[in-house]
């Protein structure tokens, strides 16, 4: 990343947190982390559920994040840094500010209790939360300007592709989570396949979106 591209993402960084758009999906997702922290899970079980809850919000905010621009400001940064470089630079805030909440997350999940297999349960909850933070950003994209304009559909969307990247049988965030849930106090084992499969999923639909944005100018 250049330094023109990290400017951009700053910039888009900056222009959700000054919108406030930001603040339902991560006050959903602060809630959701204090109703579980208070059950008594155990460290692999939190870590399923955070990461369960990171899809959803990711893809909310990677929405957020790419309707926050007015129309006019966006031609502009388009322009300014060239329509794929605004959009990826977009796309990598989205991812961070995800990863951010995957990061408390975490810290809540290890604080819950006990990590048996430690390593191996740490090293699954934080892979699984990372696919879903990513699988996530791949759901907002694709309900988003310019695939979906109507605010109405793009949300409906969103939720759908959420749910159903967390309920596929193949999905690389379900395979996380079941690793995770059906431990039964044992060492939790990643799936392999998991991690190459997201980013599989993330690129093409990064690609797709970045490529209309394209066009729509």
């Amino acid at each position: 990343m250049t330094t023109r591209d990290a400017a951009v993402a700053r910039y888009y960084v900056v222009l959700l947190a000054r919108s406030q758009r930001w603040l339902p999906p991560v006050l959903f997702y602060a809630i959701a982390l204090a109703i579980d922290s208070a059950g008594g899970d155990s460290a692999a079980d939190a870590f399923a559920y955070s990461a369960a809850f990171l899809l959803p919000v990711s893809a909310w905010l990677t929405r957020a994040i790419l309707t926050t621009e007015p129309a006019e400001a966006a031609a502009i940064t388009a322009t300014v840094a060239g329509p794929v470089r605004a959009r990826l630079a977009a796309l990598c805030a989205a991812t961070g500010y995800g990863l951010l909440c995957a990061l408390v997350g975490a810290v809540v999940a290890a604080a819950t209790g006990a990590l048996p297999g430690s390593g191996s349960t740490l090293l699954t909850g934080l892979s699984t939360e990372l696919v879903c933070v990513l699988l996530g950003t791949a759901a907002g994209v694709l309900s988003a300007p310019p695939l979906v304009p109507a605010a109405g559909w793009g949300v409906l969307l969103a939720g759908l592709l959420a749910l159903g990247l967390l309920v596929a049988r193949f999905s690389p965030a379900a395979m996380g989570i079941r690793a995770l849930t059906t431990a039964n106090g044992a060492a939790p084992h990643y799936p392999l396949a998991a991690l190459p499969i997201a980013l599989i999923v993330v690129a093409a639909a990064w690609a797709a979106s970045t490529a209309a944005a394209v066009r729509h100018i």
